[in-house]
């Protein structure tokens, strides 16, 4: 399935998904049944060019998810969370959980789901579990990677090609006897080879100021002719999850015998729940092959030393955010590609029109489409002069001209929404610097629109003077 390549979504697409959306939750014929179908009645009597359709549409999208939320609040309701186990729990599909408390609640209906993405190559195995949080589920795969691959006299050796400051800070607060941990450099290869490790963890899209993005044809030939291949690849695919090719790499894997475990880590928050960030939720799959180059560390018996770590942990999701997911249209393939494909789409136009402004205020426009090496769901910009003042006064003018200019924009982190985000992101406030991020959504219409033309129109600034002087009466935006 391919993902989404057409020009800009219009607000005519959009109300018609969300009314395909909300009629797909009332076929549940759930307790709810009766507020999703008025929901999608309401949706599609939106005029999709009247001029406050782009309004309308929004909060309709809103309304979706407090019917959502609302679905994990019921559950709650006459439930402990060590439940009465002669009363059934049952979820809005028609699932009942089976559980004795909740701090180790299976995700057994919800992992059914996410296990379908894809058809696996021959030979290959995959289990699915289902986290807390994207990040809850990394810091849990390197701790059992450790447990699992450690010995008395060796720590755990570990290579990091990758930027996301929340990783640094895991592998930072990790290591020690049990695990070293060392960081690559963007100009390296993800398999360096220079040295034997257990563990490479890479990210294929770099969350850093440039978005380095890996090939996965070089990391898979880097792994196949390296002196010394590490038995164990763990890829957080979080930016990049419905683009990756996992097929395509874990059969190029195989090619030659002996196949690494594999380890895919993503946040479940973003791409896979349509914008509506219903629920935190990390997703961990884990691909083991019938020929392996570590034939002791199988999908199953990782996957039984992480479940223990996660109800031993508490690091399950609750029964309210079982409910709250349990909808036809989130962590659904189909759904995911879909939702994915138009943000992508759009993140890469922005970078594209942005890279062709004239000015010297950014020096900087990074996204992979512009290199043609990958996908992302956001384009960072580099202010010619960052530091954290400017970074302050320049989101100020932004939110500024929102509000001015009648835009639906939000001031916010993340990525992945159906409307558009900007923030400054400061990976370690010792260095004083920022990455300024816009992340377009997956709407479309004139609320993207209208905010592509104001950064072409702030791109244009030969400095910051001179651009403190045009708003001389804007208030900055106060940053740690």
């Amino acid at each position: 399935m391919s993902l989404i390549t057409a020009p800009t979504r219009g607000l005519g697409l959009e109300r018609d998904l969300l009314v395909e959306m909300a009629l797909a939750a009332a076929g549940q014929d759930s307790d709810d049944h009766a507020d999703w179908l008025r929901l999608a009645d309401e949706t599609h009597a939106v005029v999709a060019d009247h001029n406050d359709s782009e309004r309308e549409l929004d909060r309709a999208a809103d309304q979706m998810r407090r019917l959502l939320l609302r679905r994990g609040h019921r559950i709650e309701d006459d439930f402990l969370r060590s439940p009465d186990l002669t009363r059934p729990r049952v979820l809005p599909g028609g699932s009942v959980l089976q559980h004795s408390y909740e701090r180790n609640l299976p995700s057994v209906q919800l992992e059914e789901r996410l296990a379908h993405r894809g058809d696996l190559p021959s030979g290959w195995t995959r289990r699915t579990l289902a986290m807390s949080s994207g990040m809850a589920g990394l810091v849990h795969v390197v701790q059992t990677l450790s447990y699992l691959l450690g010995r008395a006299d060796r720590p755990l050796r570990l290579d990091f090609w990758g930027d996301y400051f929340e990783t640094d800070i895991m592998l930072e607060y990790l290591s020690g006897p049990g695990m070293v941990p060392r960081k690559l450099v963007a100009g390296t290869g993800p398999v360096a080879g220079d040295e034997a490790v257990d563990v490479v963890l890479v990210e294929p899209v770099r969350y850093s100021w440039t978005l380095d993005a890996v090939d996965p044809r070089n990391l898979v030939t880097q792994w196949l002719r390296g002196p010394n291949r590490p038995p164990v690849i763990v890829l957080d695919t979080t930016l990049t999850s419905p683009a990756w090719p996992t097929a395509g790499v874990l059969a190029a894997l195989a090619a030659s015998g002996a196949a690494p475990l594999v380890i895919e880590v993503r946040s479940g928050l973003k791409l896979d729940q349509q914008g509506l960030e219903v629920a935190n939720l990390g997703v961990v799959d884990i691909f083991s092959h019938e020929t392996s180059a570590a034939p002791n560390l199988t999908a199953h018996t990782f996957v039984k030393a992480l479940e223990l770590a996660r109800g031993t942990a508490g690091a399950c999701l609750s029964a309210s955010a079982l409910a709250s997911l349990d909808a036809p249209f989130l962590l659904d393939e189909r759904w995911t590609r879909r939702h994915a494909g138009a943000v992508y789409h759009h993140n890469a136009r922005l970078a594209d029109r942005l890279s062709s402004a004239s000015g010297a205020l950014f020096d900087t426009i990074a996204h992979p489409a512009l290199s043609g090496s990958g996908h992302a769901p956001f384009v960072v910009l580099g202010l010619a002069e960052d530091d954290l003042d400017n970074h302050g006064f320049l989101l100020g003018v932004v939110r500024h001209e929102v509000v001015q200019r009648g835009l639906l924009a939000t001031h916010g982190s993340s990525f992945g929404f159906r409307g558009p985000r900007f923030e400054t992101i400061i990976p370690r406030l010792s260095e004083g610097n920022g990455l300024f991020k816009v992340a377009a959504g997956s709407r479309g219409g004139p609320s993207l629109a209208g905010l592509e033309d104001l950064l072409v129109e702030l791109a244009a600034f030969g400095s910051m003077r001179l651009l403190r002087s045009a708003y001389d009466g804007v208030t900055p935006v106060r940053l740690p």
